[in-house]
């Protein structure tokens, strides 16, 4: 899987207000995976997770929450998928 598309997709959230309307509101790593795939981009949660610290604009769910918990965001996640293995 390329970088390019991560790196394309944080580039088009930070320029596309309706891109950042969908992300203030998603509740999971899952749904900003199915935001950038309705936009063509094909990332991963592992990514995400990965760069989340350099992520924090606005329209991150995660900005201005702390470290612990954008942690706990991801965290989540990573349970959800050992539980469905």
């Amino acid at each position: 899987m390329s970088s390019d598309h991560f790196y394309l997709f944080t580039a088009l959230a930070t320029f596309s207000s309706p891109v950042q309307e969908k992300l203030r509101q998603v509740q999971s790593p899952e749904e900003i995976v199915a935001v950038a795939a309705e936009n063509g981009y094909q990332i991963t949660v592992p990514q995400l997770s990965f760069f989340s610290k350099r992520l924090n604009g606005d329209h991150w769910v995660w900005a201005r929450k702390g470290d612990d918990w954008r942690e706990s965001f991801f965290a989540a996640a990573e349970r959800s998928n050992l539980q469905a293995v």
